[in-house]
């Protein structure tokens, strides 16, 4: 249970801190309270199994956030300063992530160059394009129902290249 409590410890605690600033204007008093949330997870857990824990541990925090603040009669929000966010980490994607999706895309990219010509030509147009089904039919001079084969042989295809079971 100690690795899970850890794992889960190491995947949120960033997220509850800026989610607690938000609400309580206070870095320390957020950090605090972010490891106050995971006590009182550890003391609530044993006696009742939890389905979603970040959705738990999110409730948690909004909890003590809530205490907090009306022990301490704060009734109006409060601005927090900016250079003291400086030390949060960020929400916005690493390099790590831009390389996973890039890997992804071009993983997207040679499946769909994989796909038959007909079936990537209307998949293309019709998915990247925008062209209707209705439009596409009338222009290769087949039924809307034979655009829509295409479009399904392509997405299957693709689902099952790209993301194989």
């Amino acid at each position: 249970m100690s690795s899970a409590i850890t794992t889960l410890y190491i995947e949120h605690i960033g997220e509850l801190r800026r989610f607690l600033v938000r609400r309580l204007a206070c870095i320390e008093v957020a950090a605090e309270l972010a490891h106050e949330t995971f006590v009182r997870y550890l003391v609530a857990v044993p006696t009742a199994p939890v389905a979603n824990q970040r959705a738990f541990l999110f409730r948690i925090a909004g909890n003590l956030a809530i205490d907090y603040l009306r022990s301490h009669r704060l009734s109006t929000p409060q601005t927090v300063d900016l250079e003291s966010c400086s030390d949060l980490p960020s929400d916005e994607p690493g390099p790590e992530r831009y390389a996973i999706a890039r890997q992804q895309l071009d993983c997207l990219r040679r499946a769909i160059d994989e796909l038959p010509a007909k079936c990537r030509e209307v998949f293309v147009r019709h998915k990247f394009d925008g062209i209707s089904q209705k439009a596409l039919a009338s222009e290769y001079g087949v039924t809307v129902n034979a655009i829509e084969k295409h479009l399904v042989r392509a997405l299957v295809f693709l689902r099952f290249r790209v993301m194989p079971a």
